[in-house]
């Protein structure tokens, strides 16, 4: 397996992320200008529904496929199915808590239905992108999200010329051009077959790991938010969730990151390539980490309030600790994409899980001393230490490879 084909590759991953990273922020904009402060606080907590069911997906499917890419390649049939099983009971979870909303006469009824019959394609949509990786052709992900936001676009366009910029409709266009463009997964990885459960039953080891790593991370992240607004207020609550948003663009760069590492390090054979895999994803997440963090700390407050309105203001005071914490995670992307494509699981997810815990208690420890500004260095020095435990294992595991492969 070529290097130059490995920096093609995540030369195309890169770049993708930048396309869906921006395409994400213009939904973002988008919405808080076309709809009302209401409709757009209920467009973000569906927004939240869909990241929780994605990660679900993820944990369950997406990562297990990127571990084991043979079965991207040999049978990618049976990860579909199994996104769709698992689409299809969270879709009629919508449905039920959408018809007891109508019940009792309360909002989101109907646009959770419209949600429960997007999920699917959703779906399928982001796990097409993970199998695009994990096949070495991260070209079909690219243009998985380059179809999704032409249909987007037009999408949007159509309802600002007919004059429906209500939560329904934008919900429609933005979920319903999603759906349309998974139709392309089927094209380029073929229809589900029989063998979803039996493929889940096959990787559940893994997905279990995944999932109690996705859980534990999204439970503290929840407490930690709750914590800030009881301790400090809820004008600090709104300026760590403004510099949230700042940050997510990387957040999701990193993800892809990792997902492209495993890829490579789980599609090479020997150790020594394997860490030049590693060395080179190390690189390129913190060449782009640094862009991103020059951004931040360089962007004009017309800019600022264009993306975080009035939060801007509260939003920029925390920008040298949110630098910092996007630093840390760059630094964690070699080592864990790295493990994980050493099928080390065990591993893995012990770290997430003390990873998760200290940045739960220093950013708590923060947040007493100096509310929000406190609470944002603390997580930035927890995401400090994960970075170190991350690095200690790698040369850990390094070292344990290495010994095995001396004759």
């Amino acid at each position: 397996m070529s290097t130059e084909g490995a920096g093609r590759r995540l030369s195309v991953i890169t770049l993708d992320q930048i396309m869906s990273g921006l395409s994400n922020l213009g939904v973002a904009l988008l919405s808080a200008h076309l709809l009302g402060v209401e409709a757009f606080g209920y467009f973000g907590l569906l927004l939240v529904i869909v990241a929780a069911a994605m990660g679900v997906s993820r944990s369950l499917i997406g990562d297990p496929v990127m571990v084991h890419p043979d079965d991207a390649r040999e049978r990618p049939g049976q990860p579909v199915a199994a996104v769709l099983m698992i689409a299809l009971g969270l879709s009629a979870v919508l449905v039920v808590i959408a018809a007891v909303l109508h019940a009792v006469d309360l909002p989101l009824a109907r646009e959770l239905l419209i949600l429960a019959a997007g999920l699917p394609g959703l779906l399928v949509h982001d796990l097409g992108r993970y199998l695009g990786f994990a096949t070495q052709r991260p070209v079909r992900s690219l243009t998985l999200d380059t179809v999704w936001l032409v249909l987007l676009v037009a999408a949007m366009v159509a309802v600002i010329v007919t004059d429906r910029t209500t939560l329904t409709w934008f919900l429609l266009a933005w979920a319903g051009s999603g759906s349309a463009a998974a139709l392309l997964v089927f094209a380029q990885h073929g229809p589900p077959t029989r063998g979803g459960a039996t493929w889940l039953r096959e990787r559940w080891s893994y997905s279990w790991r995944f999932l109690l790593s996705f859980t534990a991370l999204q439970g503290v992240s929840m407490a930690f938010l709750v914590v800030v607004a009881a301790m400090a207020g809820a004008r600090a609550l709104g300026a760590v969730r403004g510099v949230l948003i700042l940050i997510r663009p990387y957040m999701t760069f990193q993800t892809a990151a990792v997902a492209a590492g495993v890829s490579e390090v789980s599609n090479e054979q020997e150790a020594v390539t394997a860490r030049r895999h590693r060395r080179r994803t190390s690189t390129v997440a913190l060449v782009v980490g640094l862009v991103n963090i020059a951004i931040l700390l360089l962007m004009p407050d017309w800019v600022g309030r264009a993306i975080l309105s009035d939060t801007w203001d509260a939003a920029k005071e925390l920008l040298a600790p949110a630098c910092l914490q996007i630093l840390c995670l760059a630094l964690i992307v070699g080592p864990r994409s790295y493990l994980l494509g050493r099928k080390a699981i065990n591993t893995t997810v012990r770290i997430d899980l003390i990873s998760t815990v200290l940045i739960f208690a220093v950013g708590i420890v923060g947040a007493v001393w100096d509310g929000a500004l406190g609470a944002c260095w603390g997580v930035a020095a927890g995401n400090a230490m994960a970075a170190a435990i991350w690095w200690t294992a790698l040369r850990t595991h390094v070292s344990r490879d290495t010994v095995r492969s001396t004759p």
